[in-house]
């Protein structure tokens, strides 16, 4: 990955992360968008994309909101090239979106 593509994303990154730790998400996803949408052909890129919605998705998760853990899951989902991505990272997402279906089915079969 070049230094100034690099730099974009982190720079992104930091630029939106104090939106997504507001708890603004309806501000947050256009410019999380724009940030996925860099560089699809880079593999090097998706990887950090990949890592960088699993960690919102695990935040989502500590803040008690698995819909919205699932939300930034199925976008990796939808928006990364599968074929850039490690053993790793998959599982890593994979292993965020059981816990978060987990919380999901335990709220629905708790409800009175």
């Amino acid at each position: 990955m070049s230094p100034d593509v690099r730099k974009e994303f982190v720079d992104r990154v930091k630029a939106i992360d104090p939106i997504f730790k507001r708890g603004d998400l309806e501000a947050f996803w256009p410019p999380l968008r724009v940030l996925i949408a860099m560089a699809p052909n880079r593999a090097d890129l998706s990887q950090k994309k990949s890592h960088y919605l699993t960690s919102l998705a695990a935040r989502s998760l500590a803040r008690g909101d698995p819909d919205a853990a699932l939300e930034f899951l199925d976008h990796a989902d939808r928006t990364l090239d599968s074929s850039h991505l490690t053993a790793f990272l998959v599982n890593e997402r994979a292993e965020f979106r059981r816990e978060a279906e987990k919380i999901l089915k335990g709220k629905r079969t708790h409800r009175p």
